[in-house]
């Protein structure tokens, strides 16, 4: 069983929500590591745990190795003693000080030190690049790679998480190629090294297409963690395209240069007039006293603000996910930098397709047209597609106002051009199962004789019957049709294939509690429809193919085979009873 567990809890746009396992301690991503460095402790890691809440930091193992006075009382006190933290303390190699010159340690000693002072995730001693040429960022990936073989052979195997780094910089073939070297090895977590370089000439379009590499190209069951990142405004896009965990020591660097974070940007502190923050710091004190305190004292406040900035920030990315409206602060924020901007409009133009296969098919708020982007987004171009090939027509019919996105959107422009047909009820949910299944289920799925039930308060489809058996649902809230047991059987059998359903392992135990109801668990599903979009309904099949239940997929197909932990599908209906509600 792997040392950390992951679950995906949420998601939105290439975005998720997970809840992973580390040596006992749960954690939530989107996750921010504030870095810890104990030359300058601006903030304490009792203050973080305390004052922030935070249950995760990092520190640099190399930091504390070079001091012999630190390393023995580290290895008899352990890390977490030492802090005084009782989180989660994730352990840089100290590779990064291979920018200020080359660092005077084996990897043996370093994995070896991580080890022994019981870090609960460490990181390869990997060789970053400076992104100065394409011949150097190759040989960082040539060399990252020796040095996860050598690690390989080195680490305890029932020891520490462990983080593999990725090279390749803004070379998207040699982050691929990088990806393809470091996903033979067992890590727990896959690090991605961003340049500074990149960073410090905001060149977010080469950041965002080496995310995007990554997510395409690394196991989708494992976390994914972007070296080095801890600016507010890239957060939501760098969340949207596939990060799960961020760390930097942005806060306490930038308060050191007298700059204020906000999430639309950074200010000097000499060209703010006012405090625009409602932070605990901001409210307790006033630009001037600010300017005009002692350095020592500035700085440690700044960092403070600086630090709640970014945790407000990953706070409002989940809470966008769950609301469905990633894409939407993807946006707004976008508009905070030119390059960020064109960073966000090139993502969606080179990768809609990907993230079709992983943005939900329906979600919980309306589609809000935001700028032109608007029409690039994935959710957005999956459904005009859909139109096209599979109800044959380039006019929404009108019958479809009752699904997400058609009738659940808000613009200034029109986004769809509806016919003009009167449909009958009937007419409504065939071309509602066209929509969700593929051209042609509708007529088969709900034949002649089918009664339609609607609710009086607002008259709107509420239930399709037929001969006195519920078939299906229209959940109110999407317009999304809800199969019931009959209705999935007879869908099983009109798809050829796997097409919307999943296949369960042979296991009479796990067949029971799916039968009876219970949800379908990922390490139950020994095969799935790699098409399956999160949100869709499926068809659960036995291992002999007969039909056991139908629910809500979670996880998407491709994510299905790999993603072991948690619930891949809700079941809502099952032939051992249940239901919709």
């Amino acid at each position: 069983m792997p040392r950390i567990q992951m679950e995906i809890r949420e998601r939105d746009a290439g975005g998720r929500v997970c809840r992973i396992t580390v040596g006992g301690r749960r954690l939530t991503t989107p996750l921010f590591l504030p870095v810890y460095n104990p030359s300058k402790p601006m903030i304490t890691p009792r203050e973080f745990r305390e004052e922030f809440k935070l249950e995760a930091l990092m520190t640099n193992a190399y930091i504390l190795y070079r001091k012999p006075e630190l390393r023995q009382l580290l290895i008899s006190e352990g890390i977490h003693r030492f802090l005084n933290f009782d989180g989660v303390v994730f352990t840089d190699s100290g590779a990064y000080q291979m920018f200020k010159g080359e660092i005077e340690i084996s990897q043996y000693e370093i994995v070896r030190f991580q080890e022994d002072i019981r870090s609960d995730v460490g990181v390869m001693l990997d060789v970053p690049s400076r992104y100065e040429s394409r011949r150097e960022v190759y040989e960082s990936v040539i060399a990252t790679a020796r040095r996860a073989r050598e690690w390989y052979s080195i680490r305890r195997e029932d020891g520490i998480s462990w983080e593999g780094a990725i090279q390749g910089g803004g070379y998207t073939d040699l982050v691929e190629l990088s990806c393809r070297y470091m996903s033979n090895y067992p890590f727990d977590i896959y690090a991605v090294g961003v340049p500074p370089r990149l960073w410090r000439e905001y060149r977010f379009t080469e950041i965002a297409l080496q995310g995007v590499t990554v997510a395409q190209n690394l196991p989708v069951g494992k976390p994914r963690h972007a070296f080095g990142i801890g600016h507010p405004i890239a957060i939501p896009l760098l969340v949207a395209i596939g990060y799960d965990i961020f760390d930097s020591a942005s806060y306490a660097l930038y308060a050191e240069d007298d700059r204020y974070m906000t999430e639309y940007g950074t200010k000097k502190l000499d060209k703010l007039e006012y405090l625009p923050c409602n932070c605990p710091v901001c409210r307790s004190i006033s630009i001037d006293e600010l300017k005009s305190m002692d350095r020592g004292l500035r700085v440690r406040i700044l960092a403070r603000h600086n630090l709640y900035v970014i945790l407000r920030e990953v706070e409002l990315v989940k809470q966008a996910i769950h609301e469905g409206r990633l894409w939407e602060l993807v946006s707004i924020r976008a508009r905070s930098h030119p390059t960020l901007l064109e960073a966000t409009y090139r993502i969606l133009r080179m990768y809609s397709s990907y993230y079709e296969k992983l943005d939900p098919i329906t979600k919980r708020s309306a589609l809000l047209y935001t700028g032109c982007e608007t029409l690039l987004r994935p959710d957005y171009r999956r459904a005009v597609r859909r139109v096209g090939y599979r109800l044959k027509t380039s006019i929404t019919p009108r019958a479809l106002r009752i699904i997400w996105p058609f009738g659940q959107h808000e613009a200034s422009i029109e986004l769809f051009r509806f016919d003009e047909r009167d449909y009958d009820d009937l007419e409504v949910v065939r071309v509602l199962a066209d929509y969700q299944f593929g051209y042609g289920v509708g007529v088969k799925l709900f034949p002649d004789g089918c009664v339609i039930e609607k609710s009086r308060r607002t008259g709107r489809i509420r239930r399709i019957w037929l001969n006195g058996r519920l078939l299906a649902t229209v959940r109110p809230r999407d317009g999304l049709l809800l199969l019931q047991i009959p209705a999935a059987t007879r869908l099983a059998s009109i798809l050829p294939g796997r097409r919307y359903k999943v296949r369960l392992i042979a296991s009479d135990i796990v067949e029971e509690k799916v039968a009876m109801g219970g949800d379908v668990l990922g390490w139950y599903i020994l095969e799935a429809d790699p098409l399956i979009i999160p949100g869709e309904v499926i068809v659960v099949l036995s291992n002999s193919g007969r039909v056991l239940a139908v629910g809500e997929a979670i996880l998407s197909g491709v994510e299905m085979g790999e993603v072991k932990r948690g619930v891949a599908v809700k079941v809502r209906d099952s032939i051992g009873g249940g239901g919709y509600a």
